[in-house]
């Protein structure tokens, strides 16, 4: 990624569209705009008409893009088919990934996953978001690209929030991850967090691990689930407090919209049974 920076070179996001994957997408996008490298985009898939992972079209796109280097958030460890694409397309690919790998890889330029069978790194458990956050970590111990040390640290309020909402064991790391991204979450100036909070009438300097899992997740994940998981990852990157207070009330529009389509499949299927 360091080469690509180096070379000017388009670089194309592809997370997952969950409260994880959307998180890891919002701590990379904090690490490029502190880097000043703007010759990015971002690609989050449509849960349901594209599904999980990389996917033929979306690497069609990536080149249309003219992208020459696509980095994964929380997928990308099974997909071995797209990767060829992108390989035979001229498009290198480091997939960043927390779920189990099988006996086959894809051909990937790197993949930085703790589950691989052949992976040394101590602690298996770290959820997507927070093996980007690792991988932005070394990076800036390789290039600091004239960041201050230690900036990175204001990222962990997105990785707690996924570490707490993927659901991973709260065990070792995971549980210094959360506690510290709590603390960070509590001070935390993003524009976003600020609206929600508002909206959800949380005092951010009391936050607890409940209001992350059952008031902050949802509105996150209500967003891919009604087609739309873009949505979220503005509302956690903007700095515009005006688009943040429409989107945050954009978010708990489509959440009870959720809610409702929820209750009615609900009562279908009572009314089968």
């Amino acid at each position: 990624m360091i080469k690509s920076i180096k070379n000017r070179e388009h670089i194309v996001i592809f997370s997952d569209y969950d409260a994880d994957g959307i998180q890891g997408a919002v701590v990379l996008s904090d690490f490029f705009s502190r880097v000043k490298y703007e010759n990015i985009s971002f690609y989050i898939p449509h849960r349901h008409n594209e599904g999980f992972g990389l996917n033929l079209d979306a690497i069609e796109e990536c080149v249309e893009r003219g992208a020459k280097l696509i980095v994964t958030i929380d997928c990308g460890t099974a997909d071995t088919e797209e990767v060829a694409l992108a390989n035979e397309k001229g498009v290198d690919v480091i997939i960043t990934d927390h779920h189990e790998s099988g006996d086959v890889l894809p051909e990937a330029f790197a993949i930085v996953n703790p589950k691989r069978k052949e992976s040394a790194y101590p602690f298996k458990e770290l959820c997507g978001s927070a093996v980007i956050f690792k991988l932005v970590q070394a990076i800036l111990d390789k290039e600091s690209f004239g960041v201050k040390s230690g900036m990175e640290k204001w990222s962990l309020d997105m990785v707690a929030i996924a570490t707490l909402s993927d659901m991973v064991p709260l065990l070792g790391e995971n549980r210094i991850l959360a506690r510290f991204g709590l603390d960070v979450l509590r001070k935390s100036p993003r524009p976003g967090l600020a609206a929600l909070f508002k909206k959800l009438n949380l005092n951010q300097r009391n936050l607890s691990e409940d209001d992350i899992t059952f008031m902050i997740t949802p509105r996150i994940n209500a967003a891919s689930r009604m087609g739309v998981p873009l949505d979220a990852f503005k509302l956690l990157s903007t700095t515009d407090q005006v688009e943040a207070e429409m989107l945050a009330n954009h978010l708990e529009k489509i959440n009870n919209e959720r809610k409702g389509v929820v209750a009615s499949l609900v009562k279908d299927a009572k009314s089968h049974l």
